[in-house]
């Protein structure tokens, strides 16, 4: 049997049995939306979900490959770089992802860029 998963800022956010039919799930980790993305390799990353502009949760927005579009006024994000590709804004910021069998933890807090 394996170590229990136990490091410090990490919390268990999904399983991998959740991504089955689904590339992304939304969760709302210390208030905040992050989007939890299965890779087309299998791997796993997450993002923040908050529009910079106003606030609002990505993850109800329109979802197209690796872009998504603000439900409210349309900005867009590209997931794998976190930048807005049409408005100059701050970029999402990612969270650390480590998976443990069946278990998919997130960091509590974004890694700095």
């Amino acid at each position: 049997m394996s170590e229990p998963f136990n490091e410090p800022g990490f919390v268990k956010a999904a399983r991998v049995s959740d991504f089955k039919g689904q590339a992304m799930k939304a969760i709302t980790l210390l208030t905040r939306r992050v989007g939890i993305f299965r890779q087309a390799d299998g791997s796993f990353r997450a993002m923040e979900m908050t529009c910079k502009h106003q606030g609002a949760d990505l993850s109800k927005g329109t979802l197209e490959g690796d872009m998504v579009t603000c439900p409210r006024h349309g900005w867009r994000y590209d997931l794998t770089t976190g930048q807005c590709v049409n408005n100059d804004s701050l970029p999402l910021r990612p969270h650390e992802v480590r998976v443990v069998g069946d278990q998919i933890y997130v960091s509590l807090t974004p890694v700095s860029q």
